[in-house]
């Protein structure tokens, strides 16, 4: 098959000039035209290879700079969602921080204007409470946590905590808090009072002894 035919066949068959891929005559010394058609076949087929080998290469270069690249972008994003969450998380410790002092120095306030008033009357009674004294369980719970976030049982620990709960637990006792009012004091006042001091009390003997 002459050089021309050749090449136009071959270029019909894989949809390329072939002879791109080859030295010319200059070159070859005749060694196209003396190869066969199948030795030619195959001679194609290398360059072709050559070709795409080199193109699925640079491909798959490209692929992983891209994914190396993704990987990067991704890891940067989650660093900065997690960077927010974190301040997120400080700024709410902040304000929860800031409400359980402003509750607990309340609570003094109250307690300080209360007694300095002589003892005061039963509306004044400062309950340790932030919002509301609540009934029965909720209430209890809400004097508990009252007690352990205003006392910072978490960062004084449980030793120093029992010592500055001994002192609320003599200021709410029953017969304290009578005394204070008068002497004559409503019994729902009392059953209240009791109950301060009774979740006050089981705070303190859970603690002290640790």
């Amino acid at each position: 098959m002459a050089d021309d035919e050749g090449a136009a066949y071959w270029e019909s068959v894989y949809g390329q000039p072939i002879h791109v891929y080859g030295p010319g005559p200059a070159t070859t010394g005749g060694l196209l035209e003396r190869m066969t058609e199948d030795e030619y076949a195959a001679h194609v087929r290398q360059k072709m290879w050559e070709k795409t080998h080199a193109g699925l290469v640079e491909e798959r270069a490209r692929r992983e700079r891209e994914r190396r690249a993704g990987d990067e972008e991704r890891r940067a994003g989650e660093a900065e969602r997690a960077r927010i969450r974190v301040e997120m998380e400080r700024s709410l410790r902040r304000g929860e921080e800031r409400r359980r002092r402003r509750g607990w120095e309340g609570y003094l306030g109250r307690w300080k204007a209360w007694a300095g008033s002589g003892g005061g009357g039963v509306e004044g009674i400062p309950w340790p409470v932030v919002e509301g004294k609540g009934e029965g369980k909720e209430r209890e719970e809400a004097v508990r946590v009252f007690f352990v976030e205003g006392l910072g049982l978490e960062e004084v620990g449980e030793r120093e905590f029992a010592a500055r709960l001994k002192e609320e637990r003599v200021r709410w006792h029953p017969d304290k808090m009578q005394q204070r009012l008068g002497g004559t004091v409503d019994e729902g006042v009392m059953r209240e009072v009791t109950a301060t001091f009774q979740v006050i009390d089981r705070l303190w003997n859970d603690t002290r002894g640790k």
